[in-house]
């Protein structure tokens, strides 16, 4: 896949996130808004900082257990390694409890492009050193995640729910393997005001 069309297919894949922000709000004027909005630090730990952003749409609301659909969009930057963007995609269960906390176990596919964190040279047929650039590649994302935070929607009346934990995931097609990743992830999430129609 050609740089151009890498960046055209991640550009369609923002675009799907956009639209299904809009669905999701003209959905969610009804008593209750299952729409939220997200951010937060995701990284392989502290030497590899990145951010996400993105919406939870609630399925299914229960008392000890929510249903929810995801979409993130995202990046992190390993200095002297790679710096990526992804989107992804994954459907959750929050299991949770009187005291408006929770576990949350999630599975979901991504898509990611990644770039080298510096120049890549490479050996001419006359045998000099030349400046390659910066190649970018394309990986699918299976992610699998396990999150413990606090619901503020369960006994008070705030529309927040706080966080953390780690995911785990595999950049698929590198160097032929798909190679395993951890990242920590620890975020904030904003329940919509619901829309009285």
């Amino acid at each position: 896949m050609k740089y151009q069309q890498k960046i055209k297919f991640l550009l369609s894949l923002v675009s799907i996130l956009v639209s299904t922000i809009s669905i999701a709000q003209d959905e969610s004027q009804t008593d209750r808004s299952k729409l939220a909005i997200k951010a937060g630090y995701f990284g392989e730990f502290v030497m590899h900082p990145g951010f996400y952003s993105g919406i939870d749409y609630n399925l299914l609301d229960k008392s000890w257990l929510d249903l929810h659909w995801d979409t993130d969009l995202g990046a992190y930057f390993h200095k002297w390694n790679n710096n990526s963007v992804f989107v992804q995609s994954s459907f959750g269960a929050r299991f949770c409890t009187s005291f408006s906390m929770y576990t949350d176990l999630q599975i979901g596919i991504g898509y990611m492009l990644s770039t080298p964190s510096g120049e890549l040279y490479q050996v001419d047929k006359d045998g000099n050193l030349t400046e390659k650039g910066k190649p970018v590649t394309s990986h699918a994302k299976p992610t699998v995640s396990l999150l413990f935070g606090w619901d503020g929607n369960r006994k008070k009346d705030i529309p927040l729910t706080i966080g953390f934990g780690l995911e785990a995931y595999w950049q698929m097609g590198y160097n032929h393997i798909a190679l395993p990743h951890a990242a920590l992830k620890a975020g904030i999430t904003y329940q919509l005001k619901t829309k009285k129609s």
